[in-house]
């Protein structure tokens, strides 16, 4: 074999490894990319999110003309809508919840008409608070927020609800669209039904038995 047969191949073999350098660099740069679009819109999503669940009660707060009661009702009603929206059941609706259950790691609904129902995506379940017969929190997931719902029979709200809902909040880390001051990565709960924004650490227990923090 000649020198310059060897050195022919020699290039040869030099730019196939500079095309698989440049072709995995591609790659790399495609995938950030994509990294980056599926963010912004799970951004989107969020904002979009937060700009439709921020109560119609809140506000309607200044309005005094409403009744106290008949606001409690519709608010509860609009979380419940969010609620079937965003975590649907996979048979009836959060409207006719009496109570809500953890059996084997899943999330169980018990219905007015005496039925029962899981969630239509059970993935959504994510952590609870209290005992799995009587959770006191149930925490629901969807792609970039997480949505609590608290429940309390002895609560302002809870005593007067079917199902004992106290509350139900959405929690985001990208609040900006809530408050452009605050801290980078803190977290923000917004009421659906008391209405308002709660900033903090909330501390639950995953459906495996390990701690959930958000």
């Amino acid at each position: 074999m000649n020198t310059v047969t060897v050195n022919v191949r020699l290039e040869a073999t030099s730019n196939c490894v500079k095309d698989a350098d440049n072709h995995e660099s591609l790659e790399e740069e495609a995938a950030m990319n994509m990294s980056t679009e599926q963010h912004q819109q799970i951004d989107q999503s969020i904002y979009t999110f937060i700009k439709q669940v921020l109560p119609a009660a809140a506000a309607e707060q200044g309005n005094v003309a409403l009744d106290i009661e008949q606001q409690r009702q519709g608010a509860m009603r609009y979380a419940k809508q969010v609620l079937d929206t965003y975590f649907p059941l996979s048979q009836g609706s959060h409207q006719d919840v009496r109570s809500y259950v953890v059996y084997y790691n899943q999330l169980l609904a018990f219905l007015n008409d005496g039925s029962q129902s899981g969630l239509a995506q059970p993935k959504q379940f994510v952590a609870l608070c209290g005992h799995k017969c009587e959770p006191s929190s149930i925490v629901l997931k969807n792609n970039g927020f997480h949505l609590e719902i608290s429940i309390d029979p002895r609560g302002e709200n809870g005593s007067r609800d079917s199902a004992n809902i106290e509350d139900v909040q959405v929690e985001a880390a990208m609040m900006t669209i809530v408050n452009a001051q605050q801290p980078q990565g803190q977290h923000s709960w917004a009421s659906l039904i008391k209405g308002g924004v709660a900033r903090g650490q909330k501390h639950f227990t995953a459906k495996d038995g390990s701690d959930y923090c958000l």
